[in-house]
C-alpha cells in the first residue's frame, strides 16, 4: 500500500479546503459584475434620456392641462383636414381613383365633396351622412381657375367647395390617425409616470456608474489595482481623442440628418449617442484607474514636455551662473570692452538688416563708436584705479596711494579721498594703538603699585587671624579682611592679564603639547570641586594621543578658567560634558554644561570683560573668565566658540592638529 509524506497530506487537506471552503470572489472583481453593470448604465442612460424627451414633450403638446378628448379632437381634425387635401387634389387632377384608394387604406368612413360654381359637380365616398360615423369635419376650401387650392378667398373669386369628412372612433387601419391616436393614449396614461420612471433610472443609472468606477482596476485573484489596456497612452492625448472622436460623432449625425429620411436620421443620432455615451463611460474608467494607481499626472504629455522644459531651464540657468561668474572674474577694462564690442555689433547686425535705409547716419554712428571706444576705455581705467585701490585698503594695506595724474576732476576727487580715508584709517588704528598701550600701562602700573600694600595688607591680616585673642569679632574681622584682600589680588591679576592677553603683549611660548594629558589633569583637578557643587562629569576623549602646539601653562589657564565657570553656574544635579575630538585637520574641545541662572545675554555680551552671567552679581567672580580664555586662546593660534540654547551652555575651543 502506498504511503503519504506529511507534505503530500498537507497538500490533499488543502486542496479539500478549496473544494469545500471556495473563496468568493470580490463582485468588484468579476468580468460579469462589470458587463452588467456597464450594459445597465447604458440602458438607464436611454431610459433617462426617453423619459426626459417625453417629458419635453408632454409639455409640448399641453397633456397636464387640456382634456384627453379635446386632444382626440384636434388629432381627428387635422387628420380631416389632410384627408380633404388630398382627395379635393387628386379629383380636381381627374384622378378620383386615387381619392378612393388614398381613402380605402385609411380609416375613412365617407367623404363627400361639394363644388359651387358654374362648373359645380359633387363627389361622394363612402356614406353620405351622419349616421354610422363618430366624427364629422366640414371643411370649406377655395379653387382658381387653374384648379389651385386655397385655405381662405383672397380677393373674392375664388370657388369654394364643402368638403365633409367621416371618421370612426374605432380604428382597425394602421394609419397616422391610427398611430396618432395610439401615441395620445400611451402619452396620457404615463403623463406622470414618466418622472417615476426618469427617477429610478437615474438612481439605477449612478449606482451601476459607481460600481464602475469603484471596480476599475480590480482584477480577480489580486488585491491589486491593474492597470487597463488604454492606461499607458497619456492622459491629456487621451482627452483629446476624446473629445475629437464625440465631435465626429455629433458631425456624423448632423450631416446624415441633412441628406436622409427621418428615420436614418434618427437611427444616426442614436448610434451617435451611443459611441458617445460609451466612450465617457470607458474615459471615467480609465480616469478612476489612473486615480487609484497614483501616476496620472507623471503618465501626460504636458508632464513630459514641463519636465524637459525645466531640465533646458535648469541647464540655461547654470550656463547663465557659469557665465556671470566667468564674467566677475574678468577684469573691469577687459568686462567694459567686451560689452561695448557687443552692443556695437548687436547695432551693426540692426543696422545691415535695413540696409536699404542706410544714409549719412549710418556713418555718423561708425565715426561716433570710433571715438567713443577710447573714451570708454580710458574711463574703465579711472574705474580699474579705483577699484584696486578699494580693495587694498578693504584687505588692510592703509599705505596704499592711488595715482591720481590723469584722472578726470570727479575720478581723481574719488581717489584722493580714498588717500584720505587710507590716511585717516591709519592714523585712526595708530591712536588706538596708543590708547590700548597707556590703558595697558596704565593698568600695569596701578597694579603694581597696588600689589605692594595689598601684599602688607595680606601679611598683616593673616598675622591677625592667626594671633590668639580672647575677642573672637577680631578673628573673624580678620579672616574677612584676608579673604577679601585675597580676592582683591586674583582680580588684580586678572586685570593685568586680561589687558595683556587683549593686546598681544603676553609671553606665549608654543611647543608640543598632549591635550589628552591636560584634560585628564583638570578632570583630577576639579573632580571634588565638581562634586561639591552636585555635578556629574562626563568626558570623551581618543585612545591615541592628540598632540597641538600651544604654551602649557596658557593652555592650563584657559581650561581652569572655563572648568572654574562651570562650577561657578552650573545647575546643581545636572551632567557637565568635557570632550576632546579630532576632525580632519583640527582638535576640537568641548565643554557643555546647564546654567543655573538664565542666560538673557548673547554670546558676544558675555565674552566682554567684566560680564556676567547672574544679573544679580551675587558669586565671587569678576566676570573677566571667559574673555581671559578667548584671547589665550588665539594667541596660541586657535580659536573660542561660545553658544547659547536656552539654559545650554556650550564653549567649543579649536587648535590646529599636529602629528
Amino acid at each position: 500500500m502506498k504511503k503519504f509524506s506529511h507534505s503530500t497530506a498537507d497538500k490533499v487537506v488543502q486542496q479539500l479546503e478549496k473544494t469545500t471552503n471556495p473563496q468568493k470572489t470580490p463582485l468588484k472583481a468579476k468580468t460579469s459584475a462589470k458587463i452588467t453593470a456597464f450594459v445597465l448604465t447604458l440602458v438607464m442612460l436611454v431610459v433617462l434620456s426617453a423619459s426626459v424627451l417625453g417629458a419635453y414633450l408632454m409639455l409640448g403638446m399641453n397633456l397636464y392641462t387640456t382634456p384627453k378628448e379635446q386632444l382626440q379632437s384636434d388629432i381627428y381634425t387635422s387628420n380631416a383636414k389632410a384627408i380633404s387635401s388630398y382627395t379635393l387634389g387628386s379629383i380636381l387632377d381627374g384622378q378620383a381613383s386615387d381619392a378612393v384608394s388614398y381613402c380605402s387604406y385609411r380609416n375613412v368612413t365617407g367623404v363627400f365633396i361639394d363644388v359651387k360654381g358654374e362648373d359645380a359637380f359633387q363627389w361622394h365616398y363612402g356614406i353620405t351622412n351622419k349616421s354610422g360615423s363618430d366624427f364629422v369635419s366640414n371643411l370649406i376650401l377655395y379653387i382658381d381657375e387653374n384648379n389651385n387650392i386655397y385655405t381662405y378667398d383672397e380677393d373674392g373669386t375664388y370657388t369654394p367647395v364643402v368638403i365633409t369628412v367621416y371618421l370612426p372612433y374605432n380604428l382597425t387601419e394602421s394609419d397616422t390617425l391610427y398611430m396618432e391616436n395610439m401615441i395620445l393614449n400611451v402619452a396620457y396614461a404615463l403623463r406622470y409616470w414618466v418622472y417615476v420612471i426618469g427617477l429610478i433610472a437615474f438612481t439605477i443609472g449612478i449606482y451601476c456608474f459607481a460600481f464602475l468606477m469603484s471596480s476599475a482596476g480590480h482584477r480577480q485573484g489580486t488585491a491589486e489595482i491593474q492597470p487597463g489596456w488604454g492606461t499607458w497612452v497619456p492622459a491629456d492625448l487621451l482627452a483629446v481623442g476624446y473629445f475629437l472622436s464625440c465631435f465626429l460623432c455629433a458631425q456624423f449625425a448632423v450631416e446624415t440628418g441633412y441628406q436622409a429620411s427621418a428615420f436614418v436620421n434618427l437611427l444616426a443620432l442614436f448610434l451617435a449617442g451611443f459611441a458617445i455615451i460609451v466612450m465617457t463611460i470607458g474615459l471615467c474608467m480609465s480616469i478612476a484607474v489612473r486615480l487609484k494607481l497614483g501616476s496620472w499626472w507623471k503618465n501626460t504629455i504636458l508632464y513630459y514636455v514641463l519636465r524637459i522644459a525645466w531640465r533646458i531651464l535648469r541647464k540655461l540657468g547654470k550656463m547663465l551662473s557659469r557665465f556671470a561668474h566667468i564674467m566677475v572674474k574678468i577684469p573691469l577694462v577687459w568686462k567694459t570692452a567686451a560689452a561695448f564690442v557687443g552692443l556695437s555689433v548687436v547695432e551693426f547686425f540692426v543696422i545691415m538688416i535695413t540696409w536699404w535705409e542706410m544714409d549719412i547716419y549710418t556713418i555718423f554712428w561708425i565715426f561716433g563708436k570710433i571715438v567713443l571706444f577710447p573714451i570708454v576705455m580710458y574711463i574703465a581705467l579711472m574705474l580699474k584705479k579705483l577699484q584696486k585701490a578699494g580693495k587694498a585698503i578693504a584687505s588692510g594695506d592703509l599705505s596704499y596711494q592711488v595715482d591720481t595724474k590723469y584722472m578726470l576732476p570727479d575720478f581723481k576727487a574719488h581717489g584722493e579721498n580714498l588717500n584720505q580715508i587710507g590716511e585717516g584709517m591709519t592714523l585712526a588704528v595708530e591712536n588706538r594703538l596708543k590708547s590700548e598701550r597707556m590703558k595697558t600701562e596704565l593698568i600695569t602700573n596701578v597694579s603694581h603699585d597696588i600689589k605692594t600694600p595689598l601684599t602688607s595688607i595680606i601679611n598683616y591680616s593673616d598675622l591677625i587671624e592667626k594671633e590668639p585673642s580672647d575677642n573672637p569679632q577680631i578673628t573673624e574681622y580678620a579672616s574677612v579682611l584676608h579673604r577679601q584682600s585675597e580676592r582683591l589680588k586674583r582680580l588684580i591679576e586678572d586685570l593685568v592679564e586680561a589687558s595683556k592677553a587683549s593686546t598681544g603683549n603676553l609671553e606665549v611660548l608654543l611647543a608640543p603639547c598632549e591635550v589628552g594629558v591636560m584634560m585628564t589633569q583638570a578632570i583630577g583637578e576639579y573632580e571634588q570641586r565638581l562634586e561639591k557643587s552636585q555635578l556629574k562629569l562626563v568626558t570623551s576623549q581618543p585612545e591615541d594621543p592628540v598632540r597641538i602646539m600651544a604654551d602649557g601653562r596658557r593652555l592650563w589657564r584657559v581650561f581652569d578658567n572655563l572648568m572654574n565657570n562651570i562650577c561657578k553656574y552650573g545647575q546643581p544635579g545636572t551632567r557637565v560634558y568635557f570632550s576632546l575630538e579630532t576632525a580632519a585637520n583640527e582638535v576640537v574641545i568641548a565643554f557643555k554644561n546647564t546654567s543655573r541662572e538664565p542666560l538673557n545675554l548673547s554670546p558676544d555680551e558675555l565674552l566682554e570683560r567684566f560680564v556676567r552671567g547672574d544679573s544679580a552679581r551675587n558669586s565671587d567672580g569678576n566676570g573677566l573668565g571667559l574673555s581671559i580664555a578667548k584671547s589665550l586662546t588665539e594667541l596660541q593660534n586657535g580659536s573660542m566658540e561660545l553658544t547659547v540654547d536656552g539654559d545650554l551652555f556650550k564653549v567649543i575651543l579649536r587648535f590646529p592638529r599636529i602629528q
